[in-house]
């Protein structure tokens, strides 16, 4: 098995947060699903594509049509992944009206998510790449709104000026702190303990959303 690392690349990060229809087909859901089960086992080194078409059921030279080389494989899986993570938590919060239990019920769950994350996996010992990649401003941007984005579709309603402003705060707290997280997962916060976890997450978000008296 190949022991390069893929080259972590901002540019096609965004490129698969911003192509849903990446996975519309059979064949290359069942590709990522390989990648994806391959780099919650081995990190990004100790697999190739022949172990992507062996494990997804899909010929050699399908994978290699579909997907030029592994990074762009690694890509399209963590992109992939993102997106989900962006809609499970919109999902969470689109009934919730207080924006600081918005935000407290959506770090909560992306939390926990960011556990069991491929972000959080193996892979992320690649250090520099995972900082590069997550610190990155347009990510940064892309996450917010992707959010945003997601909550009007789970909610049913475009949201007016005033609500897109508030919408795009819980967001930029959320993005924040959970990349903050991902990064540095140690914490006294207990999320094994859902009622403990929101009481603490409620004095971490509560000054930063406290409008100046």
């Amino acid at each position: 098995m190949p022991r390069r690392s893929p080259t972590l690349s901002v540019e096609a990060f965004l490129a698969g947060l911003e192509d849903p229809a990446v996975a519309d087909d059979e064949a290359t859901a069942a590709m990522l699903d390989a990648t994806s089960a391959l780099l919650a086992t081995y990190g990004v080194r100790r697999w190739s594509m022949d172990d992507v078409a062996e494990r997804s059921g899909v010929a050699r030279a399908t994978v290699y049509r579909r997907f030029e080389s592994r990074d762009e494989l690694v890509h399209a899986t963590l992109a992939r992944d993102a997106r989900r993570f962006f809609e499970a938590i919109a999902e969470a919060v689109a009934h919730i009206d207080a924006i600081e239990d918005k935000v407290v019920e959506g770090v909560l769950v992306g939390l926990r998510l960011a556990r069991q994350s491929l972000m959080s996996g193996p892979q992320s010992r690649d250090t520099n790449g995972l900082l590069s990649l997550l610190t990155a401003a347009p990510v940064l941007a892309l996450a917010r709104r992707a959010l945003v984005e997601r909550y009007q579709v789970v909610t049913g309603a475009e949201l007016p000026a005033e609500g897109l402003a508030e919408a795009e705060l819980v967001a930029e707290a959320l993005v924040r702190l959970g990349v903050s997280f991902v990064l540095m997962p140690d914490s006294v916060i207990d999320l094994d303990d859902t009622d403990s976890a929101r009481r603490s997450l409620r004095r971490v978000v509560g000054p930063l959303l406290t409008p100046d008296q």
